[in-house]
């Protein structure tokens, strides 16, 4: 199986046989064609593959490539496109790529169960039912101007527009007012607001992990990790979650032992249904593979995701 995880930010293969121990795995930089165009996003995506299958080679395996699996944030544009779909398949793919959302990636990469739900929280933020490799339901993932709240970039712009607001107040600046000030390299009201918007909307989101830092020793962090810990879990909530299914939570805000990760786990607490951070999605695009050609066994998913 060759499974990928394209993002905005990065690109990830791996590969893995029908037993589900993993072969190899390459990183690359951005493949999403919504940040980099269709031509790029398929150089990208077929450079990380071609290197992650000579990382197979080179260790002596020369099987067959049974299923080639990408998930993808915003591939509508790429999804049944032969030209992108042949630009992206080495040679040795013999088996035609399958385009699946990046949602579905990232559900499948934390349980063997074929529906459930998955919150995820990074740059953006949106949930979904996920059903087999399909995405039956969604809630917010409108974007930085309508929605994504309580995202990575919803973080960043509360902290950087309080610390605006403490210097036009005069008032005294908290460590996380400080370390914004330090971050963006100036201390100066005007000058700012004018590298803000300089700047593409989306990059508040460096200043994001400021806010969990500063949550022990500046009173709007704890703030703002509440109202993003609530927003998120109302997010998931609107799909009317089902009792006893798999929940699943990922991206940079949600999938580690992040302020935000147990501001909603709290929230969620009273729901019966199990709550699971996502690993890595080229693993779950790998599950996808594995289930297509029937092989679906927990004990294969365990392995894969490495917990056996």
């Amino acid at each position: 199986m060759v499974g990928a995880d394209i993002g905005g930010t990065s690109t990830r293969v791996a590969v893995a046989d029908t037993s589900g121990r993993v072969l190899a795995r390459a990183d690359g930089g951005p493949g999403s064609p919504v940040g980099v165009g269709l031509d790029r996003s398929a150089a990208e995506i077929r450079a990380v593959v071609d290197r992650a299958l000579a990382i197979v080679a080179a260790d002596g395996a020369a099987a067959e490539v049974r299923a080639y699996v990408l998930g993808m944030a915003g591939g509508s544009q790429a999804k049944d496109n032969p030209a992108f779909a042949a630009a992206i398949t080495p040679d040795r793919i013999a088996a035609s790529p399958w385009l699946v959302s990046d949602l579905a990636v990232a559900f499948c990469s934390a349980t063997s169960a074929e529906e459930g739900y998955v919150l995820i929280g990074g740059t953006g933020a949106v949930a979904g039912r996920v059903v087999g490799a399909d995405v039956v339901a969604w809630s917010d993932g409108m974007g930085w101007l309508l929605g994504d709240i309580g995202s990575g970039f919803w973080l960043g712009r509360e902290a950087v527009r309080r610390t605006l607001l403490a210097l036009q107040s005069g008032a005294a600046l908290s460590p996380l007012n400080r370390a914004v000030v330090a971050a963006a390299g100036s201390a100066d009201y005007t000058t700012l607001v004018s590298r803000c918007y300089a700047e593409r909307p989306t990059a508040l989101g460096r200043f994001a992990p400021l806010v969990s830092a500063h949550v022990a020793d500046s009173p709007e962090a704890p703030a703002i990790v509440a109202e993003a810990a609530s927003a998120l879990a109302a997010t998931l909530l609107a799909l009317a979650v089902e009792p006893g299914l798999p929940i699943v939570l990922g991206g940079s805000l949600l999938a580690g032992p992040t302020p935000i990760a147990a501001g909603v786990r709290e929230r969620l607490a009273e729901l019966s249904n199990p709550v699971l951070p996502a690993g890595p999605g080229a693993l779950g695009a790998c599950w996808l593979g594995l289930r297509s050609i029937g092989v679906a066994s927990r004990e294969v998913h365990d392995r894969l995701a490495s917990r056996r």
